[in-house]
């Protein structure tokens, strides 16, 4: 799936009831959302610096001020944070509200359009 197919497919489970998702549609749409994120920076580097494409997400994000900016780079920093916190499940721990995904949706959306080539 492309970031745009994967940000259609977080959107629409934020945005209506999915059957048979029960209670794990929060985790669903926070595994888009990560997904997409991490392919749109990957193709931002294979554009910028081909040799970051292949770092991990944590290089990347460590890199990322220096080229793109403070601003650009905190905002990846903290939607790619939140994210990775929200898919891994932990017993006494609650999903992600809605409104954080909705919070890191926006982000994404705004990361692909700064970024995009």
């Amino acid at each position: 799936m492309t970031p745009v197919e994967l940000l259609r497919a977080a959107d629409a489970l934020l945005t209506g009831a999915t059957p048979g998702m029960g209670r794990c549609w929060q985790r669903a749409c926070a595994a888009f959302l990560r997904t997409a994120l991490e392919q749109i920076l990957r193709a931002y580097w294979r554009h910028r610096a081909p040799s970051v494409a292949v770092a991990t997400m944590r290089s990347q994000l460590i890199i990322l001020p220096v080229v793109a900016g403070d601003t650009v780079a905190g905002v990846a920093r903290r939607a790619w944070n939140g994210l990775s916190r929200a898919v891994h499940h932990h017993t006494y721990e609650l999903p992600p509200t809605a409104a954080e995904l909705r919070g890191w949706y926006e982000d994404v959306v705004h990361l692909h359009d700064v970024l995009r080539q």
